[in-house]
């Protein structure tokens, strides 16, 4: 017999199954709860052998004016936990009558307390749950907390667990302490969890409980379908394959440009709870996808760099971004190695380490002449153009500057899908920064309205980057008119003897003038 590949295949034939046999969607519903695991909403729909994108395409059919999409599928789904959203009555109805079913069976799953009634005779026997303690209730998470109890798990390990997810809350303490700690911290909790299975000797759920923590936020905002599809690859690495690792590139990708639009705490819950999953997987993935898997892994340190970087977290961002390079190499990725030393180049620039930041971009530069990326060498440029401005070079900054020019002008060649923000607004914006260092404001001032012009208005920390240098050129031009005046006006009073003693005696006279 040929092993199913899939859960959904899975489902499929046992449904099939099911309904030749003649069991109503009630009874094949609950048959794949008792399966999959799954609540009386998602069995139902599973039953029916919808996705929730389908689900939502049916009720649309029969109530055009009420229109709900999947994500209302999935949040009806996801209740009654915190991420969830409970139905309102009329909707449970109307859920009911879309898969042909009472409004109980939607709510089989929530907890059953008749046995409580006394008048009913004798309790039913029910199933034996350790309750955790009242200090885990009154402070612990009602998911994790739910799980400790039907598992079993000890205080401790609930204590541990629960500590190590709070510390993935965006608080201002969190990101300021604990960026760089999280890698060694989620290890620990690892060889907790390891020692602990091997003790309890369940084996089986020491798979599931490595992947908690990290893919918990990858799964919160991707359907269905995707989701059974990573946790296939879950739990068997070498089950990996091109689609999943696309599906990780393009949440990478989503996380970048959601820091240039809202900011960092916006993007950094799911680029490190990515990096985590992308490091787990990579151990264990077939051969032949290792090079791109570690790829992966590198464009999660690296954009983690960054967030830690814009958070002034420079220890994390420093460590994020020395792991970012060494897995480039290692996976043989020469234009990620590139914009990697660009990134490096970019933050030992602003930390006022211009020396560094030059080593770091001729070295990017270097290995950019290698690659048929064109606007990777032009990037390169510009990080040589501002470090040497904040080393105050300028003949080495506009030369570098010309060359990223003459790079950006050229056509032809691939460009990696990381480097999509950069084009000739952000150009711009570095010849401005370069200038004002070199104490240009006038070709500075040019350079930010020509890039406020050609930026992308949605790159919103761009934006209000140029916008700032704008009115620093214009401040630095208006103090520079000023000083000239003040020049001539102070020359034609020495030259009248009268006043030449004063201004003498009032420049001279005032060490602090």
């Amino acid at each position: 017999m040929v092993e199913l590949r899939s859960h959904k295949q899975q489902r499929e034939q046992m449904v099939r199954s099911l309904r030749a046999e003649g069991k109503s969607w009630v009874e094949v519903a609950e048959a794949l709860r008792q399966r999959f695991r799954v609540n009386a909403r998602v069995a139902l729909r599973y039953a029916h052998g919808w996705s929730q994108r389908q689900a939502a395409d049916e009720w649309n059919k029969r109530w055009p004016d009420e229109l709900k999409t999947f994500k209302m599928f999935s949040c009806w789904e996801m209740w009654p936990s915190r991420t969830g959203h409970a139905p309102t009555f009329d909707n449970f109805s109307k859920l009911a009558e879309l898969y042909e079913c009472a409004v109980s069976d939607l709510v089989a799953d929530l907890p059953d307390f008749r046995h409580r009634d006394t008048a009913r005779g004798a309790p039913t026997p029910a199933r034996t749950v350790r309750k955790p303690s009242a200090e885990l209730v009154a402070s612990g998470d009602s998911a994790v907390l739910a799980a400790a109890s039907g598992l079993g798990l000890p205080d401790n390990f609930v204590t541990l667990l629960l500590q190590y997810l709070g510390s993935l809350a965006p608080s201002d303490r969190d990101v300021l302490t604990t960026l760089r700690d999280r890698d060694r911290s989620f290890d620990e909790l690892v060889q907790f969890l390891i020692g602990w299975a091997r003790t309890m000797r369940r084996r089986g759920l020491l798979r599931s409980l490595n992947w908690a923590a990290a893919t918990a936020l990858i799964f919160q905002n991707i359907d269905q379908e995707e989701q059974e599809r990573v946790a296939a690859v879950l739990s068997n690495p070498s089950r990996l394959d091109a689609a999943t690792i696309e599906h990780m590139e393009t949440v990478l990708v989503r996380s970048q440009r959601l820091d240039g639009t809202l900011g960092p705490l916006a993007a950094l819950d799911t680029v490190l709870a990515q990096r985590t999953l992308a490091r787990m997987l990579a151990r264990g993935c077939p051969a032949a996808l290792r090079p791109r898997m570690l790829s992966v892994v590198s464009k999660a340190s690296r954009h983690a760099g960054i967030l830690a970087f814009d958070l002034n977290d420079f220890a994390s961002a420093q460590y994020y971004h020395e792991d970012a390079r060494a897995l480039a190499h290692e996976a043989g990725d020469v234009e990620l190695g590139v914009f990697v030393l660009c990134s490096m180049s970019y933050v030992a620039t602003w930390q006022r380490k211009p020396r560094m930041g030059i080593d770091h971009a001729v070295a990017a530069g270097e290995w950019a002449k290698r690659t048929e990326s064109v606007r990777l060498q032009a990037y390169a440029a510009d990080m040589a153009a501002h470090a040497y401005a904040a080393d105050g070079q300028p003949e080495l900054c506009l030369a570098a500057l010309d060359a990223a020019d003459a790079a950006l002008t050229t056509t032809g060649g691939t460009q990696p899908d990381y480097i999509y923000f950069y084009d000739e607004g952000v150009h711009n914006q570095m010849r401005c920064s370069c200038y004002l260092e070199l104490h240009e404001p006038q070709r500075a001032a040019v350079c930010a309205q020509q890039s406020l012009k050609l930026l992308d208005q949605s790159y919103t920390r761009n934006v209000a980057f140029v916008t700032m240098n704008l009115g620093i050129a214009h401040m630095q031009q208006t103090f520079s008119l000023r000083t000239r005046m003040f020049g001539v006006v102070a020359l034609r009073l020495m030259q009248n003897s009268e006043t030449s003693s004063v201004i003498m005696s009032l420049t001279c006279g005032d060490a602090n003038f």
